[in-house]
């Protein structure tokens, strides 16, 4: 393979990379609904944890049989907490950007139905792979350019 072909697929290649990288961080950070639907069989516990932006939302509805119900913020302080509910609706706007919990605990002898959907943000591990993505692209682009100058 010649040196000028080489240069070609390095630089292309290397500028992929780094264009990639950068439109995923950007997908990363901009909330996406998601669907919360689920059941919860007798004595077990449900724990949602949705990454929020400022003003994102959740709705939930909650019915079947007896659940606690619990909404803890980033800060880990309590938001919302409910004992011995059979139905509950509810609807959070997030205040605070970062992880909420929402704990649902079937307390009742038979299974317990969770609709709704929540806007959330990928995970802050997404970040060190995209990372990587654009700082490998750095790298070939580099390759590239070396293999020009020789």
């Amino acid at each position: 393979m010649n040196s000028t072909r080489t240069f070609y697929i390095l630089i292309i290649s290397g500028i992929v990379f780094i264009i990639i990288g950068t439109l995923s961080v950007i997908d990363s950070n901009t909330p996406r609904r998601v669907s919360l639907d689920g059941k919860v069989p007798s004595g077990l516990t449900d724990i949602l944890t949705p990454i929020m932006a400022n003003g994102s939302y959740v709705r939930i509805v909650i019915n079947g049989s007896t659940f606690s119900f619990k909404i803890s913020d980033p800060d880990k302080n309590t938001v919302l907490s409910v004992n011995n509910q059979t139905y509950y609706k509810y609807e959070l706007i997030a205040k605070k950007e970062g992880e909420y919990r929402l704990e649902t605990k079937n307390v009742g002898p038979t299974v317990l139905t969770i609709q709704g959907e929540a806007q959330t943000k990928a995970s802050q591990l997404a970040f060190g792979g995209q990372l990587m993505l654009i700082v490998t692209g750095i790298i070939v682009l580099g390759l590239g350019i070396r293999s020009k100058i020789r």
